[in-house]
């Protein structure tokens, strides 16, 4: 009988130093001269399935620019490039009017290698096929705007960063009403020092409500939250780290339980011009410690589990490159003086974005360089079977399945040329599972620890 065995990796059988080799492989490279983008966002704006960027850029006198990257599901993107005749600042995406597309807000005031700021943004419809519509402009104040349901209405609000070069800072929130209207706007104060980027962190103190984090580092309080009461109001500013050599450009916070005690901890970057270090920050049940550090100089970052191994991941762009650190689990990370212990280093130091763009079930990442934007697929997962030609008559095909999500099961389609005996032999290892079936698809109850549910279909050929 002619068979095809098919053998099963589970997530027990891979080992914990596979993170040593670098995860990523560079599937797309668009030459593009925009030295550094003025906000990133992701999402599928087309309604095509597949994960799409937008990009801002400015620069001086009238170089202004929204970028479009649409995804094809395979790690490459169809460029589009709307001009502007007034400043690309600061951006971002959310479904403003609840008509399941998304939306763009885009200030003109912005952060970087330069603080500018700005009394405009600019409301935009998405159309759900790519393409957006101005329809309206909020009078604001603004360095940066960020979005997010605070109150739990299932509307989107906003929050922006207000620099004030002569007072106090402060951080306004405005409650959206779901048709791109918003309620007059409540501020909060912030110590004066370099107001930087605003971020809309989740909850950090585990009561349930939504926090917003402000780093205010170089004069100021270094790190700020101002935590939410559910209602989409805030308490004052509370000083979370004392102090933190943010730099005069992109400096941010991104959570993540990076001890994994069940207690939320962020990183924060020091932007990448009087940078000192990029920090883990790690709650001990009192307070936040200085855990771990990255590179100098570092702006955009995401925290993913990328080689899928159970463990938070940090993805950075710095002044000259981009590089992913695996988490241990502890808290703690490698060098990045230890290069083989990392999962990536790329080329692309002016901006970092994560999502699943080839749509397999891991991390892949976009980094921004001085001349082109890349995208690295990561190789975590590798949908599809490899097929190997012996000199029996059985073709023995290999499926690895990394670790999350695949741990609740896994199913495997076959097919044959007609007159093809398709009686199958399946294995699986550590699950103590055998058997011989003559089905055009067999599934596996695997044993993994997660309670994720993913079906995935590989499939295979038999050999004549």
């Amino acid at each position: 009988m002619k068979y095809l065995t098919l053998f099963v990796i589970l997530p027990a059988l891979l080992s914990q130093t596979a993170g040593a080799d670098y995860i990523f492989e560079e599937a797309y490279d668009q030459p593009l001269s925009i030295p550094s983008p003025v906000c990133l966002a992701g999402g599928d704006f087309n309604n095509d399935g597949f994960p799409d960027f937008v990009a801002t850029y400015h620069a001086y006198p009238n170089s202004n620019y929204l970028f479009l990257f649409k995804g094809n599901g395979d790690c490459t993107f169809d460029l589009t490039s709307i001009v502007s005749t007034y400043t690309m600042g600061s951006m971002t995406m959310n479904d403003f009017n609840n008509d399941g597309n998304l939306d763009l807000l885009i200030g003109e005031g912005w952060v970087g290698e330069s603080t500018h700021e700005s009394d405009t943004i600019h409301v935009y419809e998405g159309n759900g096929d790519g393409t957006f519509i101005e329809i309206d402009i909020l009078i604001a104040e603004n360095v940066w705007v960020t979005s997010g349901d605070l109150n739990n209405d299932g509307n989107d609000d906003i929050v922006i960063a207000d620099l004030d070069f002569g007072g106090t800072d402060i951080v306004v929130v405005r409650l959206g009403n779901g048709d791109f209207t918003f309620q007059p706007a409540t501020s909060y104060s912030v110590p004066q020092g370099i107001l930087h980027t605003v971020q809309i962190l989740g909850d950090m103190d585990l009561d349930g409500n939504t926090d917003i984090g402000v780093i205010n580092g170089y004069g100021g309080d270094g790190i700020v939250f101002l935590y939410g009461n559910g209602d989409g109001t805030f308490q004052p500013a509370m000083p979370v780290v004392a102090f933190f050599d943010g730099a005069f450009n992109f400096c941010f916070i991104a959570p993540g339980d990076f001890n994994e005690d069940g207690e939320p901890d962020f990183v924060a970057t020091s932007g990448d011009v009087i940078a000192s270090v990029d920090i883990a920050y790690v709650w001990d049940g009192s307070q936040y410690y200085d855990a771990d550090h990255f590179t100098g100089a570092g702006n955009w970052v995401e925290v993913r589990d990328f080689n899928l191994d159970g463990h938070l991941d940090v993805a950075l762009s710095s002044d000259n490159s981009g590089k992913v650190f695996p988490g241990y689990g502890n808290g703690h990370f490698p060098g990045e003086w230890n290069t083989d212990s990392l999962l990536l280093i790329a080329d692309g130091g002016n901006g970092v974005l994560s999502e699943d763009f080839d749509l397999d079930g891991d991390q892949d990442l976009i980094f921004f360089g001085d001349t082109s934007v890349e995208c690295y697929r990561n190789t975590t997962i590798t949908q599809g079977c490899s097929e190997e030609s012996g000199s029996t008559i059985s073709s023995e095909l290999s499926v690895r399945v990394s670790p999350n999500p695949f741990s609740s099961s896994v199913a495997i389609e076959v097919s044959g040329n007609s007159g093809v005996d398709t009686g199958i032999q399946y294995s699986m290892f550590q699950a103590g599972l055998l058997s011989s079936l003559s089905l055009m698809q067999v599934s596996f109850l695997s044993s993994g620890t997660e309670d994720h549910l993913q079906e995935l279909k590989y499939p295979a050929v038999f050999m004549q």
